[in-house]
Order: C-alpha cells, then sequence, then structure tokens
C-alpha cells in the first residue's frame, strides 16, 4: 500500500490545513516583525534628531554649532589649526555629502556641514585664514567619496 496522501483520501487533517491555533501564531509573528520595523525606524529618527544641526553660528569671532540632542561645538578663528573637508558617500544627518572639520585643537572644533545653507559665510570666514586657497577647498569638497583631505594648517 502507498504512503502517499492525496487531497480529500484519509479523512484526516491534510498537510497543508491550517488551524485556528496556527493561523493565530503566524499573525503573532508577523506582528512581532512589524513592531521590530517599526522600533527600528523610531530609533534611527532619534538618533539623526539628536545629530542634526538646530543652530548653525559662523561670524567673524567664531563658528558655533548646536546639535539637536544640546551639544555644542565650537571653533574662534584666531585659535584654528586646521581645516579638513571630509566627502562620505553616506549623508549626513543633515543631508550633507561633506563637511569641513574645523579643529581648534587635538581634540576640539567644529563640524560644519556643506551644502545645507551656510556655505557662505562659512567661505567668507575661511578666506580670511592666512595662507587659506579657496581652489584647494573647492577641488576637495568636489572629490569623490570617500575622502579627508586637509586644505589649511597654521604654520609656526
Amino acid at each position: 500500500m502507498s504512503r502517499v496522501r492525496h487531497a480529500g483520501i484519509g479523512g484526516g487533517p491534510q498537510p497543508y490545513d491550517l488551524g485556528v491555533t496556527d493561523v493565530i501564531v503566524v499573525l503573532v509573528l508577523i506582528s512581532g516583525f512589524f513592531v521590530a520595523v517599526a522600533v527600528q525606524r523610531r530609533r534611527k529618527a532619534e538618533r539623526r534628531a539628536r545629530a542634526t544641526t538646530v543652530e548653525l553660528v559662523i561670524d567673524g569671532d567664531q563658528v558655533r554649532r548646536r546639535l539637536g540632542d544640546g551639544r555644542e561645538e565650537s571653533a574662534r578663528w584666531a585659535e584654528v589649526i586646521s581645516v579638513e573637508v571630509v566627502c562620505t558617500p553616506v549623508r549626513t544627518a543633515d543631508g550633507a555629502t561633506a563637511f569641513v572639520l574645523i579643529a581648534e585643537g587635538a581634540e576640539s572644533g567644529c563640524l560644519v556641514p556643506l551644502g545645507v545653507g551656510h556655505d557662505d559665510a562659512l567661505v567668507q570666514q575661511l578666506s580670511r585664514l592666512r595662507g587659506f586657497r579657496m581652489e584647494q577647498f573647492v577641488a576637495a569638497s568636489e572629490h569623490k567619496p570617500p575622502r579627508r583631505t586637509m586644505v589649511w594648517e597654521r604654520h609656526g
């Protein structure tokens, strides 16, 4: 006698018959997946909000940036020791694909996103740094990412 089951023969449950309990288990698993995805999206949005620039002040004395989580970065132009352009393949929380690192010391300074509305004020202040070459800055900001380019360093 053959052990192969045919649909409708044998009177018992067929291999693909789902009972109410099975349907509930499947629905709970699917719901859990969607909850996990929603939680992950919310966490990503919260991280982005914390890293977003909420205030950026660029004036003749300094550059100062306040982030969504309350952190502040700043650099006084008179104390700046280097300017570096970083091109990234991933957009920053501000939507920039490049940013400028303005270092006041080995562990202090300010990050300024490029292409999000502050470029004119930044360029105006950078051009006041002794020996700053605008063509080098522009070339560095147009590089294919990923790339880091030191565009200015204080000498002496």
